[in-house]
């Protein structure tokens, strides 16, 4: 599906007709002009005073086919938010050590199989018998490219044969990274693949702060239906104090928590099931098993981050840097404990760059989000579709991260102080078929998938964070 394409002319327009700083909406490359800004704060002898913002937040607006609504909580830490140096982060072993004894719940999980001398060979073969042909004629690469490509793989196997046992052993593991190393360009990964027919867990962890890295776990829900979005609905703490399933489920995350050592706490709390309805494979139920789905968010001094379980990037054509999506960490929990684990895009923090700021009060900010709104979701490039809701259900302040200037190899940046609009846009087309695209891109699924960032706003300045290109 097309991207959203967002209207640099209506942009440049509006901003020059406003003032600044009041009502800036593009978000200064300067990153030294950013600190000094984040610097004047209050003096250290002063008690810090949140910005101050209302309890809920409503706007309503429509625009040819496009609506854009907010009915949304309002949430302001009640601690300073600094300003931090942060990085790509690998997952430390200790850590990875951990988390698998807490999810192989004792079971023995078996590592992946290990090529052999003989299957080896048979790869070498293969491969060297591929150097005598041409790559196919709709292949986008040359002779050159085409051999180069293959000698450097013969060159990996070989260097794989000197170490490859003469038969395949049965691998238990207990939790100790394996080193992956790329056959083109040599760079080392950390990994752990491992699994019985109960559970699998695999975790790839980059030391360089280059990549992004990850970590998986699910319970194979052997004879079931997996748990699906298609029916959450976001469920309140004070609301389902009393369910034996809310109270399992928030012990098991505090039980994840503690095994992976950094502060984090719940963002987000959702009531899924397993409900099927054939759209894959034919199989309709209605919902047998219930289970919750729940998100956290990293806190930094006390101040939360912010989250995004989309995982959406957007290239920018300018620009050759990786792709950097928002941290995530996703929990589903049912009455037999733990389904799920995904954590990715983690980071890690290097050092404060300013400890305390002056920020702005919601007043300041909520009519710039009202400008915004129409202007990063508009009827260009959506014409095809029927209607168009944006809708805005939680407004936090919170850290996210921009990425370090003129850095395009690394995975480098700083948390600011932003205030984070979190929601949904749902599409419908002309034949009526709904789904639910991701910022910035008309791309989507076809249910939903709990909140996700929407827009961001600098709490110093007021300009727009695109939280997809990380400035």
């Amino acid at each position: 599906m097309k991207r959203i394409l967002i209207s640099l002319v209506a942009l440049l327009l509006l901003i020059g007709c406003q003032r600044t700083p009041e009502q800036p909406l593009i978000v200064p490359k300067d990153q030294e002009l950013m600190l000094e800004k984040a610097a004047a704060s209050q003096k250290p002898e002063e008690p810090y005073m949140p910005p101050a913002a209302p309890e809920r937040w409503t706007f309503e607006m429509q625009s040819g086919n496009f609506s854009y609504h907010a009915d949304a909580d309002v949430s302001v830490p009640q601690v300073p938010l600094p300003t931090v140096w942060v990085r790509a982060q690998g997952l430390p072993q200790e850590t990875v050590y951990r988390l698998f004894q807490l999810l192989s719940q004792g079971e023995e999980l078996k590592l992946p199989h290990v090529q052999t001398r003989a299957e080896i060979e048979e790869s070498i073969r293969a491969y060297t018998a591929l150097l005598e042909q041409r790559p196919d004629q709709d292949a986008d690469m040359s002779k050159e490219e085409y051999d180069e490509g293959l000698l450097q793989e013969l060159e990996y196997l070989k260097e794989a044969y000197k170490t490859a046992p003469e038969t395949s052993p049965d691998r238990v593991s207990d939790g100790t990274y394996e080193v992956q190393k790329s056959g083109k360009t040599g760079t080392e990964t950390l990994v752990l693949s491992a699994s019985n027919l109960n559970r699998e867990i695999n975790v790839h962890s980059f030391p360089q702060a280059d990549e992004r890295s990850s970590f998986a776990y699910y319970r194979h829900l052997r004879g079931r239906s997996d748990y699906s979005m298609a029916n959450a609905h976001k469920v309140d703490a004070a609301a389902t104090q009393n369910d034996p399933l809310y109270q399992k489920a928030m012990n098991e995350v505090q039980a994840v928590l503690e095994a992976i050592g950094d502060p984090f706490e719940v963002a987000a709390v959702y009531l899924i099931d397993d409900a099927a309805y054939g759209n894959v494979d034919g199989i309709v139920h209605d919902a047998e098993h219930r289970a919750l789905c729940v998100d956290c968010h990293r806190l930094v001094s006390g101040a939360p981050a912010a989250y995004d379980v989309s995982g959406a990037t957007r290239k920018d054509p300018k620009s050759y840097a990786i792709p950097w999506p928002v941290e995530s960490l996703r929990i589903i929990i049912d009455e037999e404990g733990i389904v799920s684990l995904n954590w990715k895009n983690m980071v890690t923090v290097l050092e404060a760059a300013s400890q305390t700021t002056n920020l702005l009060p919601f007043e300041k900010i909520e009519g710039v989000a009202e400008k915004m709104l129409p202007i990063l979701y508009n009827p260009t490039g959506w014409e095809d579709m029927k209607s168009v809701e944006i809708r805005i259900s939680h407004v936090g302040l919170e850290l996210i991260r921009i990425r370090e200037q003129n850095n395009a190899a690394e995975l480098k940046g700083l948390l600011v102080p932003a205030w984070v609009f979190y929601g949904t846009i749902q599409m419908t087309e002309a034949s009526g078929f709904q789904d639910y695209a991701n910022y910035g891109l008309k791309s989507g699924y076809d249910h939903y998938r709990g909140e996700e960032i929407l827009l961001c706003l600098n709490a110093v300045d007021g300009s727009v964070i695109d939280p997809l290109l990380g400035y």
